[in-house]
């Protein structure tokens, strides 16, 4: 039994991996990112507040969400700053 959950749990977690990288750049943060609902800033609120890549990866490695704790890969966040047009 505990080789089934395991396993289980093993193939949980490669999916979940796997589906985060077909989901890159902003497609992967818009789900949050959104106007309505506003449970984090919009996509026009960021690019008013960040101008280049390099600020969005610092605010979003620094930030203390704990919702931003599986997006501070610098992959992630560099693939949505390009998507979202900075610099």
């Amino acid at each position: 039994m505990k080789i089934v959950t395991v396993s289980l749990l093993v193939l949980i977690m490669v999916f979940c991996a796997a589906s985060l990288t077909l989901a890159a750049g902003w497609d992967t943060c818009k789900a949050c990112h959104t106007d309505s609902g506003k449970i984090a800033p919009s996509k026009a609120d960021l690019t008013k507040k960040f101008k280049t890549t390099e600020e969005l990866i610092k605010a979003a490695k620094e930030t203390k969400n704990p919702m931003m704790t599986n997006f501070k890969g610098d992959d992630l966040l560099k693939e949505a700053a390009k998507d979202l047009g900075l610099k």
